[in-house]
């Protein structure tokens, strides 16, 4: 006849505590960022390692630095260390995002934690190969970005740089999940083509830029109110992202069943209209 209690571990930044929560949501919620702030911690040797010995190379490390300098981060090292930081903190991630709730005893954390501590410094590498592709595709776009669109064109350039800035503001390569960085060099190799064809026929490109426009601001606006983070917002952002693929540059595939009207509707379902 007592009051239901349920525990969790939670995160506390520098260490985790043992809580207990009057609702099953809640510890539900906290418990599986207590366990992965201690796994980070139980791994610290393992991340310093993955970091140290990851091969960056120079021309990647600018061309990541050219990101950084739109909106420095205070971090401490250079170039390449923020690099190796950022990849090496995806890695952990990506193998630390799922089924975290379920670990409940020493035995179940004992086993996750050497999986990542095994397939941590193979993640960073794939994503170091995966980033290097990646940052390249970007130094394209900036450059096909460079072109000068007089007069009411302009604007056509504006929202492919507010694109591009979204796409890969500072740390991009540690926050954006796995999944959907997989996807980046085919929205980047989209955006190449849009500018380029932007320079031909700008109102084209304006007419299906307006088509966008109101995503693209309820999710500037979402960003703004720090809605983001939240999966159906996630959901409508990635989802534009190959819409725009499937009008400027069709070519390249986009994933079935995505469409402005049904862009809309998830949309409104958002906003509760």
């Amino acid at each position: 006849g007592g009051v239901p209690a349920y525990p969790s571990l939670e995160d506390r930044g520098d260490d985790v505590a043992l809580t207990v929560h009057a609702s099953r949501d809640e510890a539900l919620r906290r418990h599986p960022q207590g366990v992965r702030r201690l796994l980070r911690m139980a791994l610290a040797d393992k991340l310093k390692q993955a970091r140290k010995q990851l091969p960056i190379q120079p021309k990647t490390a600018l061309l990541y630095a050219a990101i950084e300098s739109a909106a420095p981060r205070n971090l401490p090292g250079n170039d390449s260390d923020r690099l190796r930081a950022d990849l090496v903190e995806g890695a952990f991630d990506a193998l630390a995002a799922e089924g975290l709730e379920s670990i409940r005893d020493h035995d179940a954390f004992d086993l996750r934690r050497d999986a990542i501590a095994k397939g941590l410094f193979p993640e960073a590498m794939a994503r170091l190969q995966q980033a290097q592709t990646i940052l390249g595709l970007v130094a394209d776009v900036r450059a096909g970005l460079d072109s000068k669109l007089m007069g009411w064109a302009s604007g056509n350039l504006d929202d492919m740089r507010a694109q591009l800035a979204a796409l890969a503001p500072p740390g991009f390569l540690r926050d954006v999940p796995a999944a959907a960085l997989a996807d980046y060099p085919r929205y980047l190799r989209a955006l190449v083509l849009r500018s380029e064809r932007a320079l031909r026929d700008p109102g084209k490109d304006q007419a299906r830029m307006l088509e966008l426009k109101p995503f693209a601001d309820a999710l500037a606006g979402a960003a703004a109110n720090d809605r983001l983070d939240d999966p159906e917002w996630q959901a409508l952002r990635w989802d534009l992202e190959e819409l725009r693929v499937s009008l400027f540059a069709q070519e390249l595939g986009a994933k079935a069943g995505v469409s402005p009207k049904r862009l809309a509707q998830r949309l409104a379902r958002l906003q509760g209209v």
